[in-house]
């Protein structure tokens, strides 16, 4: 076989190692970035996961909240009406005491 067959096979050789080479660092780089992307998602998802949680308590809290406030306000209507019919009730008396002096000669 003549040289320059030989030098262009040992070129083609070379070639093919440094391209193999050259895609092998390749893949090693992309795969290095999806393994970090990959963390870093998952550590994403979990924050997103733990805020979710805590919000979720705080909902529960705010629900049971609402529901003491609810109660407070029952009783306070219940209150208010009570103190209603005792202040209509001193009126009342307020009234007949009233009458009653009216009817007492005055000295």
């Amino acid at each position: 076989m003549p040289l320059y067959v030989w030098i262009a096979l040992g070129v083609s050789v070379v070639v093919t190692v440094a391209s193999l080479l050259f895609a092998a660092g390749r893949c090693l780089a992309a795969w290095r970035a999806f393994r970090g992307s990959r963390d870093r998602l998952s550590g994403g998802l979990e924050e997103i996961d733990r805020r979710v949680e805590a919000m979720e308590r705080r909902m529960a809290s705010a629900g049971e909240t609402a529901a003491r406030l609810e109660r407070g306000q029952a009783d306070l209507q219940d209150s208010l009406a009570a103190a209603q019919a005792v202040a209509a009730a001193a009126a009342e008396v307020r009234v007949t005491v009233r009458r009653a002096l009216a009817l007492l000669p005055s000295g």
